[in-house]
């Protein structure tokens, strides 16, 4: 694959649609205070069809965990819930934010995607985690999001 393909901005184009970014951060929000509140929240698609964790599964149990403090079992519930809220704290500024704030954050994020493909790496290593819990840890990667 070439370097244009991999490196390909994802998130600053994310950081431009007001209203991609809008839905995004509104689903999240939604999910996160049901969530919060003891609710059940949407189920995951994946987990419920074909039995087996997705790479998110966990993550907004893990979020919330990260909001109380408890930073450790957030670690423990999905290594990746640090990294989840900055995006969405960064998708949530350019969607309310000012335009020439938010043009300025997405040329940054998009020179940081364009030059390390820091965007493909962190999905990769998402999907890296997800292999390593379901292959190594299946048992008690399944009882811990359940």
């Amino acid at each position: 694959m070439s370097q244009a393909i991999l490196f390909r901005p994802v998130f600053s184009t994310i950081l431009r649609n007001r209203r991609l970014g809008s839905a995004i951060c509104a689903a999240a929000l939604a999910q996160l205070l049901l969530t919060l509140f003891g609710l059940p929240g949407w189920p995951c698609p994946i987990f419920h069809t074909l039995g087996i964790p997705c790479p998110g599964c966990g993550l907004t149990r893990a979020t919330v965990y990260l909001f109380h403090g408890d930073f450790k079992q957030s670690l423990t519930m999905h290594a990746f819930a640090p990294i989840f809220v900055i995006a969405l704290a960064v998708i949530t500024f350019c969607t309310v934010g000012p335009r020439s704030h938010t043009e300025r954050i997405a040329a940054g994020a998009e020179t940081l995607e364009h030059y390390t493909g820091l965007t493909v790496l962190l999905l990769s290593g998402l999907i890296l985690y997800w292999l390593a819990r379901l292959v190594i840890l299946q048992t008690a990667f399944v009882r811990l999001i359940q």
